[in-house]
């Protein structure tokens, strides 16, 4: 089991970090990334930053509509730090409407639910 465990997060690992950028001449190259530093997270323990952007995308695509593109910020953030079991589990109580964030719920009640934006 514990072999699975490494074997199935080693492809994960290989491209987390990486991101695919289309250059003028339209070919595209893969460019290593990370989030810059973030004064309000000074440790070295990264999962309250990884759940504040998950949230902080949220509550974007909540007010703003879903395809708003300042909202990818935070979903490039989240989707580079966060564990990607995190974030399945996170959308899927996202759906459900049981994520356990009174900050998310707070926000909901207090803004309606904005139309996706069309490109």
């Amino acid at each position: 089991l514990q072999h699975y465990f490494i074997q199935s997060n080693l492809s994960t690992l290989a491209t987390m970090g990486y991101r695919d950028v289309e250059l003028p001449d339209g070919t595209v190259k893969k460019f290593f990334w990370t989030p810059k530093y973030d004064p309000r997270f000074p440790s070295y323990n990264q999962g309250p930053k990884c759940q504040q952007y998950f949230i902080d995308f949220q509550k974007c695509i909540w007010k703003k509509g879903e395809g708003y593109k300042p909202c990818d910020w935070f979903r490039h953030h989240y989707e580079h730090i966060c564990p990607a079991s995190w974030v399945e589990k996170w959308q899927d109580q996202i759906d459900r409407g049981v994520f356990p964030s009174k900050q998310l719920l707070k926000w909901q009640n207090k803004y309606t639910k904005a139309d996706p934006v069309e490109e």
